[in-house]
């Protein structure tokens, strides 16, 4: 018995070490307890609920900021390998909470009156519960890690998507949801299981290593690999094809959930797919060979019709919340094309990889900006619905004179998606176009992509612009709103104003955290590529 105890080895227990860049995820996990717990000790179960959620929130983010970056800012691989904690995986988290936490808020000044007493625990549950799983697919590159990490994130959020029991568009939706996610899921995972089939591994660093190597055994069952991959991510994404499920989702869910899938499921996707790309890339070390500049241009056509097909949809939208869907899904195409510049035509003359550091701060700087864009667009539609019964357009028709604040709000966070001047927005979409126009070559394709389809979306926002500015309200009276929720959407709206006059600081923040654990340009390019390589071999 002694032997074989022997043979086994002394279990792994995680040490501060370990756990301490990863506080987080603990303090998540510590809040998943007190909502459930929460309701045995407080008669208005659905507020003390959401007390200790955006209590438990707000220290998981003093905890994330208290640690800060790991010495070094070059990141930590604790966890034996299956975790990283760099600076990128840092910012998300804060951005992550801070949207979670409005979220919560939003949830307060729209959701909560019509919420049955005693829903608050499941419902905040699963909140969590997805926010946790998100958080962790910002902190991966192990293949069962990112797995286990986006069923984490997707599984909850099957399940808020449906969670207006009484409402047919909400179980309709979650419906669809669940087979779509079952589908991608199991494509991924079959994807998945040839990378560690071929390199005998899990970390994505040691097979992007051995691919720099010359190691290429299979080229067609790689292929199969990537393509599972990225039918994944594009779920997550909602990239094009795979964004049927987007739409009625948002118009079937709660706004406060519409909200949250829009931001914090896309983001942790595209955040997730930059971290994988980059890996291989940088195994790759950024050079135009055959297969890496393949996965490139699929990625960046992917964006590029993505964000078409978003925007064409969104002109014939009457109901707000579809509209937004169809937003975020042209958003997510615009990031998705400043993520193909994982091969660096000037690695030569530059840094190995520095047009992919750029993409990265490019991509934060942008989610940073969605945020709020969101938040805020997502407050005014739940605001209004709520005091008026109607997601419709029209719904909006005179909102200047019934709620001025909130018109105004809306009308910053419109202009904003189309990326005008003077909020953040257009700030964003600049980095975006200015990395790829860097790189030059057929990148100036996707360029002339995002520049055009940001022309053509004017069209649909001006449509919510016109409606709140230039339409008679008629007999729709003026309403006051929840104080929170307009408070929630101000403070969107002021912040968009703020992140543009301060754009120089934001760049140079996120620039500073645009930094992947041991996937930032650290080894010089080499001067060829590997024949093998170069073959496609």
């Amino acid at each position: 018995m002694m032997t074989l105890l022997a043979s086994i080895g002394r279990p792994y227990v995680p040490g501060w070490g370990d756990l301490g860049p990863f506080a987080t995820e603990c303090w998540l996990t510590l809040t998943l307890v007190g909502v459930l717990l929460a309701p045995f000790f407080a008669r208005r179960r659905n507020l003390a609920c959401f007390v200790v959620a955006v209590a438990g929130l707000t220290v998981a983010l003093v905890a994330l900021l208290w640690y800060g970056v790991p010495a070094g800012g070059g990141g930590t691989g604790p966890l034996r390998g299956i975790m990283v904690s760099d600076a990128f995986s840092m910012l998300w988290k804060a951005m992550l909470l801070i949207f979670t936490i409005g979220v919560a808020l939003l949830w307060r000044s729209t959701t909560a009156a019509s919420m049955p007493e005693g829903d608050g625990p499941e419902f905040f549950t699963l909140l969590i519960g997805a926010t946790l799983g998100m958080s962790l697919m910002g902190s991966t590159t192990n293949l069962l890690m990112i797995v286990m990490s986006v069923e984490l994130a997707s599984l909850p959020s099957y399940v808020l998507a449906g969670f207006r029991k009484t409402h047919r568009l909400g179980a309709e939706a979650s419906l669809k949801y669940v087979l779509f996610g079952a589908a991608c899921s199991s494509v991924m995972i079959y994807g998945l299981t040839f990378l560690y089939g071929m390199y005998g591994t899990l970390e994505l660093r040691e097979i992007a290593r051995q691919m720099g190597q010359g190691v290429w055994p299979q080229p067609a069952l790689l292929a199969v690999a990537f393509f599972g991959l990225i039918v994944g991510l594009g779920f997550k994404i909602a990239a094009v094809p795979f964004h049927f499920w987007c739409p009625d989702v948002f118009e079937g869910a709660a706004v406060d959930v519409s909200a949250f899938l829009s931001v914090a499921s896309k983001g942790a996707g595209l955040v997730l797919l930059l971290r994988v790309l980059l890996t291989f890339a940088d195994g790759l070390h950024y050079q135009a060979v055959q297969p890496l500049t393949a996965l490139a241009y699929a990625v960046g056509i992917l964006g590029a019709v993505t964000a078409t097909a978003g925007n064409a949809a969104a002109f014939v939208q009457r109901n707000v919340k579809r509209l937004l869907a169809y937003s975020s899904i042209a958003h997510a195409g615009y990031v998705m094309c400043a993520l193909s510049l994982i091969v660096d035509r000037n690695a030569a003359q530059t840094d190995a990889g520095s047009g992919m550091n750029q993409a990265a701060q490019a991509v934060l700087f942008y989610l940073a900006v969605y945020l709020f864009m969101n938040l805020g667009a997502f407050a005014v539609a739940g605001i209004v619905a709520r005091a008026t019964g109607s997601e419709d357009l029209a719904a909006f028709n005179g909102l200047v004179k019934r709620n001025p604040l909130l018109a105004h709000s809306m009308f910053a966070c419109m202009v904003s998606f189309i990326g005008l001047p003077p909020f953040a927005g257009f700030v964003a979409k600049i980095n975006v176009l200015l990395v790829l126009m860097n790189n030059g070559g057929w990148w100036w394709g996707l360029v002339a992509a995002i520049a055009v389809n940001s022309i053509a979306s004017a069209f649909y926002y001006f449509r919510v612009v016109r409606a709140m500015y230039l339409e008679p309200a008629g007999d729709r009276p003026a309403f006051a709103g929840n104080p929170i929720g307009v408070a929630l959407a101000a403070t969107s709206a002021i912040a968009l104003v703020l992140m543009l006059v301060f754009a120089s600081p934001v760049n140079s923040l996120t620039r500073h955290y645009a930094r992947l654990r041991g996937v930032t340009g650290v080894r010089p390019a080499p001067t060829a590529a590997p024949a093998e390589l170069a073959r496609g071999k």
